[in-house]
């Protein structure tokens, strides 16, 4: 994102928080069950703003009455979205989300064979970038990369683990923080469509520069078309780390050792070309959108762009 830009929503975001006049909480809970649902999202309808609830369903934001009308956004993986308005939230605080009745992408399930094998492996010959909050971390969001089937499996082909990769700060350095990861089908323009499976959220090891997410007992079959990998932030606390840097326009100092919110973990990527089948996708409020219309590529970095790498290892 450009600096000018950056300045913008920092200079918004600053004067919406010296409008705060009011602390919203409340609970989000699965409808049927009354059980609590934890890292659900949360985010204004008309506003890039957002936030996660906790491991108990638990949220709290501030908010100017001016906004009080305005519409809220509540998701999480394999319920319905749920809308309500601010001024209706101050009244009743218990959120209830609905299952989704046709369940997650559908695929068709058949038995692990494991004879046959095939990984696909990170590229760590270009170079390495961390993979942080995109957005100015105004809203939980997530990057997802495309992985097609491998031509090998003819039939069947099941997800057994994959690895995400870390980018090490000195910010970040004694956190293990929480975060999602997706798996989407292929929609019909190309997209990350449904998710494939139930909800995956992973703790980063403290310490560690990796993580290996065993997939096999759930039984994910790769459809036909491909899928998508998506790595989503968790906006809770035990996420935060702060960030402080200076900010130029133009080669001129504009802010001075800013202290910028952020929320772990930063994954590692790397400045990929475009040649490379690139399809990397990033989550807006308003949809996805390719990162390559993102403006942050810099210095000798042109025509090459973020993309998140991965292990992932395949059976039949």
């Amino acid at each position: 994102m450009k600096a000018s830009v950056f300045l913008l929503i920092l200079f918004f975001t600053t004067a919406f928080s010296v409008a705060q006049n009011s602390r919203i909480t409340g609970r989000v809970i699965d409808r049927a069950t009354n059980k609590a649902l934890p890292y659900a999202h949360i985010m204004f309808q008309d506003y890039r703003l957002g936030t996660s609830t906790d491991e108990q369903g638990m949220f709290a934001f501030n908010v100017a009455d001016s906004l009080k009308s305005d519409v809220l956004i509540f998701t999480h993986v394999g319920y319905e979205p749920e809308l309500l308005k601010i001024s209706d939230l101050e009244k009743q605080r218990l959120v209830p989300m609905n299952a989704l009745t046709e369940g997650l992408g559908e695929v068709m399930i058949t038995p692990v064979r494991h004879n046959r094998s095939f990984t696909y492996r990170p590229d760590w010959r270009f170079e390495a970038v961390g993979i942080g909050n995109m957005n100015a971390a105004l809203y939980p969001s997530t990057i997802a990369r495309y992985y097609p089937k491998p031509d090998k499996f003819e039939a069947a082909a099941f997800l057994k683990e994959i690895t995400v990769y870390f980018y090490a700060t000195e910010e970040q350095k004694g956190l293990n923080p929480k975060f999602r990861i997706h798996l989407y089908n292929v929609d019909e323009n190309g997209l990350p469509g449904k998710d494939i499976t139930q909800d995956i959220v992973v703790t980063k090891p403290i310490g560690k520069n990796k993580v290996d997410v065993e997939l096999i007992d759930k039984k994910i079959q790769i459809p036909e078309e491909g899928f998508y990998i998506g790595l989503e932030h968790i906006f809770i606390a035990e996420n935060e780390y702060f960030e402080v840097k200076d900010y130029y326009i133009n080669n001129e100092l504009v802010a001075e050792d800013y202290r910028n919110k952020r929320y772990g973990p930063v994954y590692k990527g790397v400045f990929a070309p475009e040649e490379s089948n690139f399809q990397v996708y990033f989550f807006e409020p308003g949809g996805w959108v390719d990162i390559r219309t993102w403006d942050i590529t810099y210095n000798n970095r042109e025509g090459k762009y973020v993309m998140p790498e991965f292990k992932i290892k395949i059976t039949d």
